[in-house]
């Protein structure tokens, strides 16, 4: 398949007010996006509350985007686990779903050495069919992946790239000098875009670009098209709701539930949004037309 890039939403996972998992909810809300112009589709990642589900709840979620994309746009699967064994299993199970990419946390507890996150991702790539991508987050997993790591596995062609969703761009950009650009490097924050772009990234997997998918795409098409001028005021224009939605872990779902989609609430421990960011997010939205 041709390298994955451009624009791609961690879908936030439905669920019922009891909080069984609804996937007919959760599909719907994946064509929503993809009717947006979205690049592709991630189901299973940290917006998508993988932590908070079981086996077979991701494996039920991987075969759902998979339909509801319906071959319109590739399906990257999020497969990490702490077990290199389960996260091998739901790699596998990904792939027969027809996921075209895995993406996979690190794993992080017991923390590994740099030789077993070599090995970890090495064993899960010689596992599967498909293409294998490393997601690196330093804030939530309390440590890094090295780029010097990242790049041996990309330069053995054992992955295809990474979501690095490091603050510091000096780090996914480290990784592209070393791989001279063979592997996909994805940014992981939607306020990092741009800059991303210009230091030669191939996209995002941003959880904004959930609640406000035609913006985060028009600055990645407009950086395409060398309008930088507008990609720049669309950057700026979307920092006000960016900064509204990380006030709080069910901030992107109170966004989506705000623009009126039925995505249910987060599940426990995250509680539902306190009102002062519920007044924050509306505002932001409102500034971007998105509500009146």
């Amino acid at each position: 398949m041709s390298k994955i890039s451009g624009v791609i939403p961690p879908v936030v996972t439905a669920f019922d007010a009891d909080g069984t998992l609804n996937l007919e909810k959760t599909k719907a809300f994946i064509r929503h996006l993809i009717d947006k112009g979205v690049h592709g589709i991630f189901v299973a990642g940290s917006t998508g509350e993988y932590t908070l589900l079981s086996l077979q709840e991701r494996k039920e979620l991987f075969a759902a985007g998979v339909e509801a994309v319906d071959g319109k746009v590739p399906v990257l699967a999020g497969t990490g686990h702490n077990s290199t064994c389960i996260a091998i299993e739901l790699s596998q199970s990904a792939g027969k779903a027809g996921a075209d990419a895995v993406v996979v946390s690190l794993p992080h507890y017991p923390r590994p050495t740099e030789d077993g996150l070599y090995e970890h991702y090495k064993r899960i790539a010689k596992a599967v069919s498909i293409p294998v991508f490393v997601y690196n987050w330093p804030d939530a997993m309390g440590f890094s992946i090295s780029p010097e790591v990242v790049a041996r596995l990309g330069n053995e062609s054992l992955i295809a790239g990474i979501k690095d969703s490091h603050q510091n761009l000096d780090h996914p950009a480290e990784i592209f000098r070393l791989t001279e650009g063979k592997i996909t490097v994805f940014a992981g924050w939607a306020s990092k875009l741009l800059p991303a772009l210009s230091l030669g990234l191939h996209g995002i997997i941003a959880t904004a670009a959930n609640a406000i998918p035609e913006e985060v795409v028009a600055i990645y098409d407009l950086f395409q098209t060398g309008d930088l001028n507008k990609a720049r005021e669309m950057h700026y224009r979307i920092l006000p709701f960016i900064n509204a939605m990380e006030l709080h872990p069910d901030g992107i779902k109170q966004a989506v539930r705000l623009l009126g989609h039925d995505v249910g609430p987060s599940r426990l421990p995250v509680e539902e949004t306190p009102a002062a960011v519920t007044t924050a997010l509306k505002e932001s939205l409102r500034g971007l037309g998105k509500l009146r």
